[in-house]
């Protein structure tokens, strides 16, 4: 008689996870009140396409920056990332350059990147 254990799809999955070891960080500078909802659209349309890349982990998060104690900036966007290879390959996909649309460039176009930063996971 034979026994055995099969691993569950959410085990695998865990057991297949890769861990995003690179952040990046853009604080960006709103001079028209753009609607969070638009640059929130852009960056779900854009993590669809990087879970379409087979990165379902890595991908954005929008921030709404919070207080009068930073004036200057509005939204922060975050990165996760597995590594700069990965990076790489998600960001020249033909998929994630397509999830770009004319919309979201006008977007864009009225952001001034104020400071843009990455940062590795110490280990």
């Amino acid at each position: 008689m034979f026994a055995g254990c099969t691993q569950t799809s959410k085990e695998s999955e865990e057991n297949n996870k890769i861990e995003n070891t690179l952040q990046s960080v853009s604080l960006l500078y709103d001079s028209i009140g753009i609607e969070p909802s638009d640059l929130l659209s852009m960056v779900k349309r854009l993590n669809k396409a990087i879970d379409l890349i087979g990165y379902p982990d890595s991908g954005y998060k929008l921030w709404l920056i919070q207080g009068d104690s930073i004036m200057d900036f509005r939204f922060m966007i975050e990165g996760s990332w597995p590594n700069q290879a990965i990076y790489d390959t998600i960001h020249n996909n033909k998929l994630y350059l397509n999830a770009w649309n004319s919309e979201d460039a006008k977007i864009w176009n009225k952001l001034n990147t104020i400071s843009y930063h990455r940062f590795l996971l110490v280990k």
